[in-house]
């Protein structure tokens, strides 16, 4: 095929380095001389066809890419140059939706950001640039609290004295006099901090520091070395709970895993005909007519290969099928509610965060839904012009979870938005490399710079509604009996539970869709118990 390919490639008027042939060799015969006639139609002046040379064209030859009949050969080359390729780059098709929500001049939902990366081949230096924006971005928010002293690790240098100095935790170890030993770094330097375990209040908040945290420390400097007097995090908040003019209703669920076994599509199919106003007692009717907007946050199939032995478990062995049979739901919805979509780890997507939005090519009847709006994961939304959404599937709260002892001990993977609650502390969705899949970026995307009004959650499978800092905390519950992997890892789901939230007088109600009668149970949550309902931390 080579020797046939580099024939093909002189009659274009240019070569292949030795790189880029190593690369083609994957490829058919047939599929490597399409790819060829694109890269001749680019007018490159350049006559030898690098690596470097494509990337520095990766644009122009990926969109050209993308006009070829079969997505199948688009990802087998780009995987080959080292990208993960899912279809459409996030810039794509984020700009496709704000084509559009303009197409809706009445609707009052707003696109607010959805972190983007550039698609391309990750190297050491994009790693970090993400600290460093990382670092950077929550350095600033704790500047804001106008600390006595702030410096740096090397302007402390061997003076004696009290100091605040924001820094990035690179390891925890305990000493054998079972003191909390931190190594820690800035753009200055490294050091590190003792805290003693005589001072039990201080050491209780040290035991659940992360590697990777950015946090502010009180030392005090002996000259040699640092003793911490106290922690301090970049923690979310906002000052008010706001309430909308109108009387507007949300609804919010998450994990469907269509195409499961496990699937719960008669359960889905009652909440549907609910929002339709065909189920339940008057007053649940009546309070369906309310309700404008769904959000839907990820794992809507239950995908391919996502666990050993997964076949077995399913009934639609594909994902274009499995998605089929979402959009064939999502259909029966009345055409006035908004639904907003975004991916999750098992949805057919990359699962490195931030995840692009489901692509046209496993579910093109989703695109083409007047009422349905499809974000990547995670994505900030307004609505109402008032009250901003965070949506994140959650792919981290399994790993912080296992990080964090009180929750591990205490609650296990009972209470997703606790673990909701230490993001917030850390203005962070994952803020521990190597623990979640991520994509580094030119800024960090998983930092919450932007505090919303609401986060709303997947993943775990149960539902829940908590309060932090005048953030409204929502868990959604999932569409799936448990699976024998859920049991393996400890998942406890709690499935067909739909929280609902009205944006006027903040009430909150959870509708219970698990019984096989016509009744719907009805569970209206105090918000003013919201905290104790989950014994807050």
């Amino acid at each position: 095929m080579v020797k046939d390919l580099l024939k093909e490639c002189m009659k274009k008027g240019f070569l292949l380095d030795k790189e880029m042939l190593l690369l083609f060799e994957g490829l058919s015969e047939d599929s490597g001389k399409e790819i060829v006639e694109v890269i001749s139609e680019l007018g490159l002046k350049e006559r030898v066809i690098t690596k470097k040379l494509f990337e520095e064209n990766l644009s122009s030859i990926k969109g050209s890419l993308l006009k070829l009949k079969g997505g199948d050969l688009i990802d087998d080359f780009f995987t080959g140059m080292g990208y993960k390729v899912p279809g459409v780059s996030i810039e794509e098709n984020i700009e496709a939706k704000k084509n559009l929500q303009n197409s809706k001049p009445n609707s009052k939902f707003k696109l607010l950001s959805a972190p983007a990366f550039i698609q391309r081949k990750i190297v050491v230096k994009d790693f970090i640039q993400h600290f460093r924006s990382r670092y950077n971005k929550l350095k600033g928010f704790l500047e804001k609290r106008d600390f006595d002293n702030l410096t740096s690790i090397r302007k402390i240098g061997h003076n004696r004295g009290k100091y605040t100095i924001i820094v990035s935790v690179m390891n925890k170890r305990i000493t054998k006099n079972k003191n909390i030993l931190l190594e820690i770094e800035d753009m200055t330097g490294t050091a590190m901090v003792l805290i003693n375990n005589k001072n039990k209040e201080l050491y209780k908040k040290g035991e659940t520091v992360l590697n990777d945290d950015v946090v502010a420390l009180e030392v005090m400097s002996s000259g040699s070395f640092l003793f911490a007097n106290e922690i301090i995090y970049p923690e979310a908040s906002i000052s008010e709970k706001k309430k909308s003019k109108e009387d507007v209703w949300v609804a919010f669920t998450s994990d469907f895993h269509a195409g499961s076994k496990m699937f719960l599509e008669k359960n889905l199919l009652k909440f549907i005909k609910w929002l339709n106003g065909a189920e339940g007692d008057p007053s649940q009717k009546e309070l369906a007519k309310k309700i404008k907007y769904l959000f839907v946050v990820g794992d809507l199939i239950d995908g391919i290969s996502h666990y050993p032995g997964q076949e077995k478990d399913l009934n639609i062995k594909t994902a274009r099928g499995q998605y089929k049979k979402v959009e064939e739901m999502l259909k029966l919805i009345r055409k006035d509610l908004e639904m907003i979509i975004c991916p999750g780890n098992h949805d057919a997507v990359w699962v490195g965060e931030p995840q692009p939005l489901i692509g046209e090519k496993y579910a093109p009847d989703l695109h083409n839904m007047k009422n349905v709006t499809l974000v990547p994961n995670p994505t900030l939304v307004e609505l109402e012009e008032e009250f901003k959404v965070l949506m994140y599937h959650g792919g981290s709260i399994n790993f912080l979870i296992e990080e964090i002892p009180w929750i591990r001990t205490n609650h296990k993977h009972n209470s997703p938005t606790l673990v909701v609650k230490e993001m917030l502390k850390r203005r962070h969705l994952a803020p521990i490399h190597g623990l979640a899949d991520y994509i580094p970026c030119e800024e960090d995307g998983l930092v919450i710079d932007n505090v919303p009004d609401i986060i709303v959650t997947g993943d775990q499978h149960r539902s829940e509604v908590s309060m932090m800092n005048n953030i409204l905390l929502i868990a959604s519950s999932c569409w799936q009996s448990i699976t024998p992997f859920e049991e393996k890892v400890g998942n406890n789901p709690e499935p067909c539970r739909v929280p609902l939230f009205n944006l006027k007088t903040r009430e909150i109600k959870v509708l219970d869709f698990s019984d096989s009668t016509e009744e719907i149970k009805e569970t209206e949550v105090d918000k003013e118990e919201i905290n104790l309902a989950i014994g807050e931390k």
